[in-house]
């Protein structure tokens, strides 16, 4: 935009420019007043000059009031006296015409260079405008880093390019995490749908041959049914399991606090487990004290403790699992303990990534998100999970909760 685009389209210059027209004239106005007073004490005293010379007095000298006097005495029959109207004198119209135009001429060229210093000023604050519009075109079609201060230190204009700047290194973080979170989004559909494509595929091929293949025996044709089905069970858990995490991941869960005992939180968690601990003949003891009451929620909480027992019934070859809490000063501790085959300390850090797993486990038992969801529960309850194990003499998972 131009000097001329910048005059045209802002309202600020044409303001300016009319103040220029106001002051101008009001400048008039003044020195016209101005003029006639300075034209009257300019003809008095060139009256009492004359009547001083008259009087006898030397021309060049300040009129004596004596002299003045005595020059009145001798003019008075002329019909001149030293009070006499100054405007009545000839040359006084043309006296005052030159004061004014004087005067005038003056503020004008006062008001002019005030006119031209703020247009200059005005124009400069509307180049560093320009540069931040810039700055912002660039941002909306690609990212800046660190765009460049423009303006004086503490000026508005240095002010909104700050804004700018700080714009700038938010949107830096908000691409990056949304880079993250696609990537990530990107991950977990392709760990998810590689769990879905061997169930997929299992359930295709006992349907081809079911379909296809005449005189399969009744033995062979419940084989393939039941497979059928535990697929299809499976597919339904890492479904629901997979839309919990994804709920959890985007921070779409409200948690209702409540100040409530730990103990029947932990029962209902086992009371739910309890036919998996059953069917793999596994014992379950819970020792917490019914006086450890903290605010959480106890249906996602439940779900938390419930995978940890989950995991260590499908993963972890145990006979027994102890489910212990304690209270101390500033925070609540709740472990599950078992007495399985353990984990190598180089899978512990991966046993919270989705589908996540030892790396000597084959066990397809669950969906490898069980604990993933546990950790995020728990730090949405002010705590963590800490995990202690050792090959051959089973593993204790440990949640810490910050009263």
């Amino acid at each position: 935009m131009d000097r001329t685009d910048k005059l045209i389209n802002n309202r600020e210059p044409k303001r300016m420019l009319l103040m220029f027209a106001v002051m101008l004239f009001l400048a008039a106005g003044v020195w016209y007043l101005i003029s006639g007073a300075l034209a009257d004490t300019a003809v008095e005293e060139r009256i009492r000059g004359m009547l001083s010379f008259y009087a006898g007095q030397r021309f060049t000298d300040v009129p004596a009031e004596e002299y003045v006097q005595s020059g009145a005495e001798l003019a008075k029959s002329y019909g001149i006296s030293a009070d006499m109207s100054p405007r009545l004198m000839d040359g006084y119209s043309e006296l005052r015409m030159k004061i004014f135009l004087y005067g005038v001429g003056a503020a004008a060229v006062a008001d002019l260079i005030w006119l031209v210093f703020g247009m200059s000023q005005l124009f400069r604050v509307y180049g560093g405008v320009e540069r931040v519009r810039a700055q912002c075109l660039d941002l909306s079609e690609r990212l800046i880093a660190a765009p460049e201060m423009v303006g004086d230190d503490m000026s508005c204009i240095r002010q909104l390019s700050d804004s700018l700047a700080l714009t700038s290194r938010r949107l830096g973080v908000v691409n990056s995490q949304l880079a993250e979170a696609k990537n990530g989004i990107a991950d977990f559909l392709a760990d998810l749908s590689h769990q879905l494509k061997t169930s997929l595929a299992v359930i295709r091929l006992n349907s081809d041959i079911l379909t296809e293949v005449d005189g399969i025996e009744p033995e062979r044709r419940r084989q393939l049914s039941d497979e059928m089905e535990a697929n299809i069970e499976g597919m339904e858990e890492l479904v629901i399991t997979a839309l919990k995490l994804a709920k959890l991941s985007a921070g779409a869960v409200r948690y209702e606090m409540k100040e409530q005992k730990l103990a029947d939180t932990c029962r209902e968690a086992i009371t739910r487990i309890a036919p998996l601990l059953r069917e793999n003949g596994i014992s379950a003891e819970l020792d917490c004290p019914d006086d450890i009451v903290f605010a959480h929620d106890r249906a996602w909480l439940c779900e938390a403790i419930e995978n940890i027992i989950k995991n260590a019934a499908d993963h972890s070859d145990c006979s027994e699992l102890r489910i212990e809490a304690e209270a101390l000063t500033s925070v609540v501790k709740l472990s599950v303990t078992d007495n399985g085959i353990g984990i190598p300390q180089e899978d512990i850090p991966r046993l919270f990534e989705r589908f996540g797993r030892a790396t000597g486990d084959r066990s397809m038992k669950s969906v490898g998100i069980g604990l993933s969801i546990a950790q995020k529960i728990a730090i949405a309850h002010s705590g963590d999970i800490t995990v202690f194990s050792e090959e051959g003499s089973g593993t204790k998972f440990v949640m810490t909760f910050l009263l």
